[in-house]
């Protein structure tokens, strides 16, 4: 599902574009419209959508000039406008598309059919992006992080535990995965284990061992204890 917001100074275009849009129901939804560009940024500086349907000519500022206000766009632009002499401006100003007005049905079909496909390119990219490659069995293997519990040493092997019970014996030193791990909030606890700070239920100071969500105990080097008591 794509969300987008409508600015235009003209109620009359936006109803028309309204209209239009409500046939892609299922893919698009307006979460707001404006024909106030003042009011229109003071929404996007709160919410988060994944484009904009946006007037070029009106009054107080035009569309170009709205969109300067965001040094760091989080959404894609359509312009829509009546005169067709803005497609090279609008290039430049990084916009997705370029739609002139009255819009038609197919033209439209084809914009959001681009940004559906653009939006779940992204999906898998960030679902890429978020999984560590883990070699096993000569194999790669893409492992979310946060599935991970914890892992144990075992000589120049390493057992990779998570979540629902599952593991995997890999044939690298547990510093491989101290290094695939390292931006992620997991921490060497002792020289044989690497503990998911996320999955820690208590710590026994005392004996010096943490107990993990999964009941497992993990014992905490000496050299280790005040950075992980500052880090929990």
């Amino acid at each position: 599902m794509l969300t987008c917001i409508l600015v235009d100074d003209e109620v009359k275009s936006i109803k028309s574009l309204e209209w239009e849009l409500e046939k892609f129901n299922e893919d698009i939804q307006i979460k707001n419209t404006f024909t106030d560009t003042e009011q229109a940024r003071d929404y996007l500086s709160e919410h988060e959508v994944d484009f904009i349907f946006l007037d070029i000519e009106m009054p107080k500022i035009d569309g170009f000039e709205f969109l300067e206000h965001f040094e760091h766009r989080d959404f894609d632009v359509i312009f829509v406008t009546a005169y067709d002499q803005y497609a090279i401006k609008a290039i430049k100003a990084q916009a997705f598309d370029y739609l002139l007005k009255p819009v038609e049905h197919d033209e439209l079909k084809v914009l959001i059919d681009k940004m559906l496909s653009k939006k779940e390119k992204e999906q898998i990219d960030q679902n890429l992006n978020n999984k560590i490659q883990v070699a096993i069995d000569q194999n790669i293997r893409l492992i979310d992080p946060e599935g991970i519990i914890y892992c144990q040493s075992d000589g120049n092997y390493c057992h990779i535990y998570l979540k629902k019970g599952e593991s995997h014996l890999i044939s690298k030193k547990l510093k491989y995965m101290e290094e695939k791990l390292e931006k992620y909030p997991f921490m060497r606890v002792h020289n044989s284990y690497i503990i998911n700070l996320n999955e820690v239920r208590e710590i026994n100071k005392k004996d010096s061992i943490i107990i993990l969500n999964d009941g497992t105990s993990i014992p905490i080097s000496r050299s280790k204890k005040d950075k992980l008591f500052n880090l929990l």
